[in-house]
């Protein structure tokens, strides 16, 4: 049985322009202690996925239509209360700019002592041998003296830490990780990569990786999403993904990746997402797909399976076909 499972969900922002489906009929599922990727252009709709599995979605946003099943249990039926009771329990999520989640007079030993006896239930003389573990879980330097520290202290590489830290100190059954990487040196980026594969590894924790590098989601993740405009085009195993992309929109985002070694100019994506307000008809990529044709601008894909355990929303793909 699959620990999520996202089916037909729809996210409209109802703004001043129109109704803007950025998330329309959203449908994967995650397992116990696997790692999926949602890769895509900005403005694909990524994070607010994340955002709408936990149910903090903001106005002018709102949760429309489909089921978020964790655990077997509907998110969308629960009551605040209860959605309250599992964020950060049972669900966490790392946000994609730490500073702009630590409060700047709250020093991180406070900040994680609130979330340990909020979330973790512990109280009295463990808190602060507790904060002490995670910091040395996420392999802060010196977690003793960084408990005193203030965020502007902090690099970004160990902000991002401290949010790991307070992400994972209820030791939680899903992490959802909202670009983790952005802003940080490379080498970081690869110290930040190595410890959410080894929290998985040593807690179990599946995780949902949202980013826009795919040279982080290859490195990290079990399976892809690729995500454009509100819709998953392709889903599958990671090294399938990678090795031999069947949708278009897949191909294209792969080729445009710069390799080691190019001199010539990196190819890119014709045209950009669309606007959502006043979506194409059809298959939201046909007007950027180089084989698009008439059926396309006419009718809306749905998933089909194309070999090596893959779906891909494409018409040159028929039922079962794994060319």
């Amino acid at each position: 049985m699959s620990l999520l499972e996202v089916e037909g969900l729809r996210t409209y922002f109802f703004t001043r322009r129109g109704v803007a489906k950025v998330l329309d009929g959203l449908n994967f599922s995650l397992a116990e202690g696997q790692i999926v990727g949602l890769v895509g252009e900005t403005g694909s709709g990524k994070s607010v996925t994340g955002f709408s599995i936990l149910r903090l979605v903001q106005r002018p946003g709102k949760i429309v239509g489909g089921q978020i099943r964790f655990a077997g249990r509907d998110l969308l039926k629960l009551s605040e209360a209860e959605m309250a009771r599992l964020r950060g329990r049972d669900i966490a999520m790392i946000f994609q700019n730490p500073r702009m989640a630590l409060n700047p007079l709250i020093s991180v030993g406070r900040f994680l002592s609130h979330v340990i006896r909020y979330r973790a239930g512990i109280s009295g003389g463990r808190v602060r041998e507790e904060a002490l573990r995670l910091l040395r879980e996420v392999q802060i330097p010196d977690p003793e003296r960084r408990l005193s520290s203030y965020p502007h202290q902090l690099s970004g590489g160990m902000a991002q830490r401290v949010m790991i830290a307070a992400a994972v100190a209820a030791r939680p059954r899903l992490l959802i990780a909202d670009e983790p990487t952005t802003g940080l040196d490379v080498t970081v980026q690869a110290q930040i990569v190595r410890l959410l594969k080894r929290l998985r590894d040593e807690t179990g924790t599946a995780q949902i990786l949202i980013t826009h590098d795919l040279g982080l989601a290859s490195e990290v993740c079990d399976a892809i999403a690729v995500m454009y405009a509100g819709e998953i085009v392709e889903f599958g195993p990671t090294a399938s993904v990678f090795q031999s992309p069947k949708h278009p929109y897949t191909q294209g985002l792969l080729a445009s990746r710069p390799k080691l070694g190019d001199t010539g100019e990196i190819p890119a994506l014709p045209g950009s997402v669309p606007d959502l307000t006043n979506p194409p008809t059809g298959c939201r990529f046909h007007p950027r797909c180089p084989y698009a044709f008439d059926r396309c601008a006419r009718e809306r894909p749905a998933p089909r399976p194309v070999g090596d355990g893959r779906v891909a929303a494409c018409f040159l793909y028929e039922e079962g076909d794994d060319a």
